[in-house]
């Protein structure tokens, strides 16, 4: 307790100084997806290791980056395919040709789902920062292009990620403090 104000179990006076760079608190040890991984592979990815989304790799290259949000994304795109789909059948029809059309129509979409990879919803238009960005201008990134995740890359080699999650933690863990 200072002056009569009870401190908070994460407040430190030391902390982390917010000139800190990327490479000081970057993940290194990262799960990076293929870009041809299934839809359903992918999920299985980030559940078996608690997490959000992964940097896609391809033959050693950055392509994209992929999230959970990224999948949702695409499955209301599926989802208004079949909406449109169903609306433009000929409402002419008796009620049987409409019923199977409509079936029609779902057993596609459905069909593709299973199809859908990696490469149909990553984002290519990367955050990126090098090693020596410090943190502040790291979480301006994020703040201003709306992304929970910044590729730390050296040319065109991917050396870690720094996510909003590790920033957070910073705070939470006393190893940061608003001055």
């Amino acid at each position: 307790m200072a002056d009569g104000v009870p401190q908070s179990k994460y407040h430190h006076d030391e902390g982390v100084e917010m000139s800190s760079t990327a490479a000081n608190h970057m993940r290194t040890k990262l799960v990076t997806v293929s870009p041809d991984m299934p839809l359903a592979e992918f999920e299985d990815v980030l559940l078996r290791n608690k997490i959000q989304g992964a940097p896609v790799v391809e033959g050693g290259r950055l392509v994209g980056i992929v999230s959970r949000s990224d999948v949702v994304r695409q499955l209301k795109v599926e989802e208004a395919r079949i909406a449109a789909s169903a609306f433009y059948l000929e409402p002419f029809d008796a009620d049987v040709q409409r019923a199977e059309d409509h079936e029609r129509v779902l057993l596609s979409a459905a069909s593709r789902l299973p199809k859908l990879r990696v490469r149909d919803m990553m984002m290519t238009d990367l955050v990126t920062v090098s090693p020596d960005t410090p943190l502040t201008e790291v979480a301006r990134r994020m703040l201003d292009r709306r992304v929970h995740r910044v590729l730390v890359t050296e040319g065109e080699t991917l050396l870690g990620l720094v996510s909003t999650l590790d920033l957070v933690a910073l705070f939470a863990d006393g190893r940061a403090a608003l001055r």
